[in-house]
């Protein structure tokens, strides 16, 4: 715990000075002048932006959404692969006692104690309920 906390506190110095550092270069210039008077420059006009659609813009042959179509459909039938090659290589890994058998009946896998035990409780509470009637 105190290393960590050492490491912190290093860590938290190294960063600290240039930050500092960075704040006080301005090109000399204050950012909060004293005295608002002063002649302020007058901001140079921007140069027009040129017409650039961009990689896939629209004058381009490889933009649209057709292209964007054909990407889902890409991406699609990638996952689709993908998860047909781990199902397949899962089932092939599995080891034989643990891989269901299709021959099996229900009754003759895990479940057969519980259907007895339910009907060993389904028979103690008829018992119980005839022996009651019995005894008013």
């Amino acid at each position: 715990m105190l290393r960590r906390l050492a490491t912190l506190v290093l860590v938290l110095l190294v960063l600290a000075p240039p930050a500092a550092l960075a704040q006080g270069q301005g090109g000399g210039q204050d950012p909060f002048p004293l005295n608002p008077q002063q002649p302020q420059q007058q901001p140079t006009a921007a140069p027009p932006p040129e017409e650039d659609d961009g990689f896939l813009g629209l004058n381009n042959q490889i933009g649209g959404s057709a292209t964007l179509y054909i990407i889902a459909g890409a991406l699609l039938v990638a996952f689709v692969a993908i998860g047909m090659f781990i199902s397949r290589d899962a089932r092939r890994s599995l080891p034989t006692h643990h891989r269901p058998d299709s021959h099996r009946l229900r009754d003759e896998g895990p479940h057969k104690h519980k259907r007895q035990a339910k009907a060993k409780a389904r028979a103690r509470g008829k018992a119980q309920r005839s022996a009651r009637r019995r005894n008013r």
